[in-house]
């Protein structure tokens, strides 16, 4: 028979009319007395680790992550060697190979690591961050031709490229080999790529769904380093030193801080604080940020600033700022970065402020459609996402906040909005 839910601290009632629920059941209740005795942490965090989920043995490891004791072996992900074999053949023989990457933050960092990776053996690779507008996600046929043309033998997609069928099959009609290394779900049968590592992929067990495209990317660098280590290649990168990239992009994609990504972040922020990267201490600078790096810096000053190219300039601008090594080119794509995201935030916010004036129209009292569909032809589509998340914050129609989908295609009312609107960092 279930347990009756306890107050907590007692407090049947808050201010608010709401009861403060125990959140564990006697079972919990003791796991968590037994972890604040083993770990020699507070009774409160001990509870708070132990609604989470977190057993007695593995309390130690979750409060304590580091990539020797959560780092799995890369060939639990499907097509992990071969895909590995490929890229340490194109090492070898010093082929020419491409990047193809996305335009936000997880892209750029993808991109980043790859490059950083191939030149530690004298490749410089071809980078190619497709336009938000006029290219769109992930590749495209005159994208590839483009790289091909100039000469790649080897095209790798990072953060895209698992839906990409028709853009790859015509690489590999071209006789050029792809690889693609990225983290989203596919509704559909897999491209024809030369090996593709996804661990959302259908046929993945390796249970690492829930890392970000970088860190996908981390773990191919793993594996082609252990296979060159392996056939007796000496003089390999250091791939701890490039962990500052992986927490970057693990943060602002935002994907669940569980298992290796915990360890990617904390010791990726010791990492980045020791400042190795000229373009994440020119952001910081940029950004006015004083004090040793925390998450918060890495996910809201410095992540939309890497967007904000993306968004409204040149989508490859934080990628080649993330795998500089030149200080004076660092502080000036940095402060271009600024200036695009200071223009982001303006646009936003006009953006907003039309898009608030015409739902409070449209819904009125409270009574109005279950989904609002917003547009405006004056509307940056680089900004129409974050005008969407804007509106689902200021919402509040009961029961619940209401649906907006805001476009850049169709005209609306530019009546000015009721209340204020801040933009994001």
């Amino acid at each position: 028979m279930p347990e009756t839910p306890r107050p907590f601290l007692d407090i049947t009632s808050s201010v608010t009319g709401r009861a403060w629920i125990d959140r564990l059941d006697t079972g919990a209740a003791r796991a968590a007395t037994a972890i604040g005795q083993r770990s020699d942490i507070p009774d409160i965090l001990a509870r708070v680790i132990a609604a989470r989920g977190v057993g007695i043995d593995d309390a130690q490891t979750y409060l304590e992550p580091t990539i020797r004791a959560l780092m799995p072996d890369p060939s639990t992900l499907t097509d992990m060697d071969a895909l590995a074999e490929r890229l340490a053949q194109a090492i070898t023989d010093h082929e020419s190979i491409a990047l193809f990457g996305d335009y936000d933050v997880d892209g750029a960092c993808s991109c980043a690591l790859m490059t950083r990776f191939l030149r530690a053996f004298g490749i410089e690779p071809q980078v190619h961050i497709p336009d938000r507008i006029f290219e769109g996600y992930g590749p495209n046929i005159a994208a590839m031709d483009k790289l091909i043309d100039a000469g790649a033998t080897l095209i790798i997609t990072l953060d895209c490229g698992t839906t990409s069928d028709g853009p790859i099959a015509h690489a590999r009609n071209r006789g050029v080999d792809v690889l693609v290394i990225d983290h989203h779900l596919s509704d559909h049968d897999l491209p024809p790529a030369s090996a593709l590592v996804n661990p959302n992929r259908p046929d993945d067990i390796s249970g690492l769904g829930y890392l970000c495209a970088a860190g996908v990317t981390f773990m191919v660098l793993v594996a082609t380093n252990r296979l060159l280590r392996n056939r007796g290649d000496t003089g390999l990168p250091d791939l701890l030193k490039l962990l500052d990239l992986v927490a970057l992009a693990t943060i602002c994609d935002v994907v669940p801080l569980t298992g290796l990504n915990r360890a990617f972040v904390i010791r990726g922020l010791e990492v980045a604080r020791r400042g190795e990267k000229p373009g994440l201490s020119a952001l910081g600078l940029a950004a006015r940020i004083n004090g040793p790096l925390n998450p918060y810096h890495l996910g809201f000053l410095i992540g939309p600033r890497i967007n904000a190219g993306g968004r409204i300039g040149d989508a490859g601008l934080g990628t080649r700022l993330l795998a500089l090594d030149d200080e004076h080119q660092s502080m000036v794509i940095a402060a271009k970065l600024e200036e695009l995201n200071g223009e982001r935030q303006r646009i936003e916010v006009e953006a907003v402020e039309q898009a608030c004036a015409t739902a409070e129209a449209e819904i009125g009292s409270g009574e109005g459609p279950p989904i609002l569909v917003l547009a405006s032809a004056d509307w940056h589509p680089g900004v129409v996402g974050l005008v969407a998340a804007r509106l689902r914050e200021r919402s509040t129609v009961p029961p619940s906040p209401l649906p907006f989908i805001p476009t850049a295609r169709a005209p609306a009312p530019a009546a000015p909005c009721p209340a204020s609107t801040s933009a994001a960092p």
